[in-house]
């Protein structure tokens, strides 16, 4: 048995003591193959051990961290675009379904056409009028009804095939509508596709680059594919159900918004102050996951950090007025341990979860004009909007 490992305190530190490992195992042929299946088990164990350091602690990365952060960006870069193809192919989907559906739409239309352009004659050259003057001609009374019912049912055929045509007119405008969307989500999806692929290749050219430095880039391959297996094993899935438990709890905000938390100013104009630490406390109530993780409000920004699984989570936020009746919160910032996640997996995440807030929920008569998060306490203005125009916008 070997020496126990050193404490890493770095990935250098790891890559050298990978190195150290490798140069302290004598064997001979017989055993080479065990030999080195042993050095790659060490290389994981090295690799598990690194998330329980600071993940904050160096403020200039090493070319270690560097070439996994490249590499991490580049298999999200790469999942994303794959994507984007999928979205695209539904899209290309749906746009043929829609081609079918006007053409179909258009023979209905033509035959339909056919028959309200023979009422609009009947009646633009006099003969339903024609038709109508008969009721003066009746001998009796009785006449006068039988007529009088035979004109009003061929009335109302009239009306139901005008107003058949112009459903079906709607529909074939409707459907094309649909599809001028489609071609426009098309287009745009196209351009982010080129834009994304810019910059994954610019992000591996750079790595690749990085990877020529390194001394040992078998080792650092092990690296690098360990963590992406990590991320996509236990970092995706640990995002997503932190993320949607979060999006539930969001809607029982409301709960916070007691007498002694709101101050007025005036009768229409109120703010309501949540803590920092009422608001840890609360979301601990509502799930056993957050008592490992930590809420901060500073510098109007909601920050996150805490511990799933044996992993750092790391999200920064911020939260935008888009109207009086919602705060929508926008992620700036998602790491994971340690490491910086693309635009591209902030966008999927905020696609999925609702994090967003809205004052509604505490009453149907509640807007919002503004928020402030700082000094651990996040402040909401609101104004209350009474019925006969009263409040809101005075």
């Amino acid at each position: 048995m070997g020496s126990p490992l050193p404490r890493i305190v770095s990935w250098t530190d790891a890559a050298d003591n990978i190195e150290g490992v490798q140069r302290g195992i004598q064997i001979d042929r017989c055993q080479k193959g065990e030999a080195m299946r042993n050095v790659f088990a060490i290389m994981l164990s090295l690799l598990l051990l690194l998330p329980t350091l600071p993940a904050y602690a160096e403020k200039e990365p090493t070319l270690e961290q560097l070439i996994l952060q490249q590499h991490l960006t580049q298999k999200e870069l790469e999942r994303s675009l794959t994507m984007i193809r999928e979205e695209e192919k539904q899209l290309q989907t749906d746009i043929a379904r829609l081609d079918q559906d006007l053409n179909r739409q258009k023979l209905i239309m033509a035959a339909m056409k056919r028959h309200a352009g023979e009422v609009a004659r009947a009646y633009y050259t006099g003969e339903r009028v024609t038709l109508w003057s008969l009721l003066f001609d009746a001998e009796n009374f009785n006449d006068f009804l039988l007529l009088y019912d035979f004109l009003q049912m061929l009335y109302q055929r009239d009306m139901e095939k005008l107003e058949k045509y112009q459903a079906e007119r709607a529909k074939a405008e409707e459907l094309q509508k649909t599809k001028q969307q489609r071609l426009s989500s098309l287009t745009a999806l196209r351009v982010r596709f080129e834009n994304q692929l810019k910059e994954l290749l610019a992000v591996q050219a750079e790595k690749e680059k990085n990877l020529q430095q390194v001394s040992d880039p078998t080792a650092m391959n092990a690296l690098m594919e360990h963590l992406v297996v990590d991320w996509q094993e236990r970092g995706l899935p640990a995002f997503r159900t932190f993320f949607g438990v979060l999006s539930k709890v969001m809607f029982q905000i409301p709960e916070l918004a007691t007498p002694d938390r709101i101050s007025s100013e005036d009768l229409f104009s109120h703010t309501l102050t949540i803590t920092q630490d009422d608001f840890n406390r609360f979301l601990m109530s509502k799930d056993e996951l957050f008592k490992q993780a930590k809420f901060s409000f500073d510098n109007n920004q909601l920050i996150v950090e805490g511990t799933y699984n044996q992993m750092n989570l790391r999200v920064v936020g911020t939260y935008e007025v888009v109207s009086p009746k919602e705060l929508k919160f926008h992620i700036n910032e998602l790491a994971f341990d340690g490491f910086q996640l693309p635009r591209t997996t902030i966008d999927e995440m905020e696609k999925q979860f609702d994090l967003s807030f809205y004052p509604g929920m505490i009453s149907s008569n509640i807007h919002v004009e503004g928020i402030t998060l700082a000094d651990q306490a996040l402040k909401l203005r609101l104004k209350v909007d009474l019925p006969f125009g009263f409040g809101y916008g005075h």
